[in-house]
């Protein structure tokens, strides 16, 4: 009889489109060693051939209870994979988990999921871990008590107790405009920025939040139209911005183009000392190459300098829709992943895997 439910319940999950699976790997696996870093891999995502597929983690946290205390983890897994590729699944503590987790060792289960071509795939990895009885350096990052491991945007956010953006050397400089080129009409540049972290923005303050601002213009929704750690909402938010078009240029020689925005966008968490403020933004179109970069501007413990940066990487892949008898040239929702200069930005806390910040959209007409 309990042969037959078994069966019955696979066939119900085949009919529904999705399929459950959970890896035996890391179930049996020896005890591994948490660094004083705060961060352990515990296992392998895998995307089959010939698609791509979205990855998230659910839930974003882990809480195991350990000698009487609660220990969490933020799960980070790598926001998308190309078709046949595979990716870490980690778990990251902040100080006081690695704290509580010394001299004990407990399993962990990150349950990930993986979505492509209609299916839905759930994987659990177990792992046991544990850290020495001393107490990690201080040097090891994070924030406090556990609770806010998940960084900005996830379960916590820069806080004032050592953790700011970085500036780098320089500033990113314009693509290089080919001879060839020529100047483009029509121009849209559309920006959605991680789901999560407008959604973590939101309090009862009215400074908070995400404020489009000098000509840009917010478009509010339930829920983002690029998820990337959906952050359910029972209010309209601002996951989408619009900039005004600025003179842009596009070479048929190359494919290369450099589409530009007017405007700006303030990212607010004032009990988080969060005050970050992207403008101008100029989606450089160049192959493998392409990004986004913005002219940010940031205070407290975001205390970012005015200057040009490369924000995203974006992900060009089956770019651009031509229409409008070959004039028109849309790239939509290009995936956008923080370059190590845009994770100094966002002071650390949107490591690589787990660095994707939404998506880009822009066009532009032939004259």
């Amino acid at each position: 009889m309990k042969t037959a439910r078994r069966i019955a319940a696979i066939g119900v999950l085949a009919l529904a489109g999705t399929l459950i699976a959970v890896p035996a790997a890391g179930a049996k696996a020896k005890v591994r060693q948490v660094s004083a870093k705060g961060l352990v891999t515990v296992g392998t995502v895998r995307c089959a051939a010939g698609e791509a597929c979205v990855v998230r983690a659910v839930p974003k946290q882990e809480k195991v209870r350990v000698a009487g205390k609660a220990v969490r983890a933020r799960v980070v897994v790598p926001p998308f994979l190309g078709a046949g590729g595979k990716g870490p699944v980690k778990l990251r503590f902040g100080v006081g988990a690695l704290q509580r987790l010394a001299g004990h060792t407990a399993t962990f289960t990150a349950r990930v999921l993986v979505r492509g071509s209609g299916k839905q795939v759930a994987e659990n990895f177990k792992a046991r871990l544990s850290r020495p009885a001393a107490p990690p350096s201080k040097s090891s990052g994070g924030s406090s008590g556990g609770s806010s491991s998940g960084g900005v945007g996830g379960n916590g956010g820069v806080n004032g107790e050592g953790a700011h953006s970085e500036p780098i050397a320089g500033e990113a400089p314009p693509l290089p405009r080919p001879l060839t080129a020529e100047n483009v009409e029509d121009v849209t540049v559309t920006w959605y920025p991680r789901d999560s972290f407008v959604a973590y923005l939101q309090t009862e303050r009215a400074e908070d939040g995400v404020h489009a601002g000098e000509g840009a213009t917010a478009v509010e929704s339930l829920s983002s139209p690029c998820p990337v750690h959906p952050s359910p909402s029972s209010t309209p938010l601002p996951y989408q911005i619009n900039f005004t078009p600025r003179e842009s240029w596009f070479d048929p020689a190359s494919g290369m183009a450099a589409i530009n925005g007017g405007g700006s966008v303030l990212f607010r968490f004032k009990a988080h000392t969060i005050d970050l403020t992207a403008s101008e933004p100029e989606i450089q179109i160049n192959g493998a190459q392409s990004q986004a970069v913005f002219r940010v501007n940031g205070s407290e413990g975001t205390p970012y300098p005015n200057q040009r940066v490369d924000l995203e990487m974006l992900a060009l892949t089956g770019q651009p829709t031509i229409s409008n008898e070959g004039k028109t040239y849309t790239y939509e929702m290009m995936r956008g992943a923080l370059t190590a200069d845009g994770e100094k930005v966002f002071a650390g806390f949107y490591p690589a895997p787990d660095n994707g910040f939404g998506c880009v959209s822009a066009s532009f007409t032939l004259p």
